[in-house]
């Protein structure tokens, strides 16, 4: 009868030590939500992170992709849009780099219903696709605001 109460106490104790770290880990692993903002007087798509609001792109230019058409704002929405609807729990298959019907690359996300790509911006010149790709990535997947947010002109 003894061993009972004892295993119950030793149970119980385990569960509320266990619950707050378990809850703090969940909280740590909540995913931002995207929205577009402004930083520095330019659109930025913003990270809202456990109330914390992060830049993650800066919207520099105000027509930088031609065959779009877009401003920075309406581009600054859009983008904002398809991060906050993607599925964050593998951003490797979302977010991908891609090239233009003008070969120019750039960075997408994919569309789940049937595979498409939807701009998400165009690589700086000169910088590697993949290498502006996994920037991106380090950004989404963890926004923190002593990393400066991708520059896109």
């Amino acid at each position: 009868m003894k061993f009972r109460l004892l295993k119950s106490v030793v149970s119980a104790s385990i569960i509320a030590l266990a619950t707050p770290m378990i809850a703090n880990s969940l909280a740590f692993a909540q995913t931002a939500s995207f929205f577009c903002g402004a930083s520095g007087g330019h659109p930025a798509t913003i990270a809202d992170q456990q109330g914390k609001n992060i830049p993650v792109i800066l919207w520099l230019a105000d027509n930088y992709f031609n065959e779009s058409g877009e401003d920075a704002i309406t581009r600054c929405t859009r983008v904002s849009g398809i991060l906050n609807n993607s599925q964050p729990g593998n951003w490797d298959n979302i977010v991908m780099s891609g090239a233009s019907r003008t070969g120019q690359p750039i960075i997408c996300a994919a569309n789940p219903q049937d595979g498409s790509c939807r701009l998400l911006y165009q690589v700086p010149r000169g910088q590697n696709p993949e290498q502006a790709r996994q920037e991106l990535l380090r950004r989404v997947r963890n926004p923190n605001v002593s990393v400066s947010p991708v520059k896109v002109n």
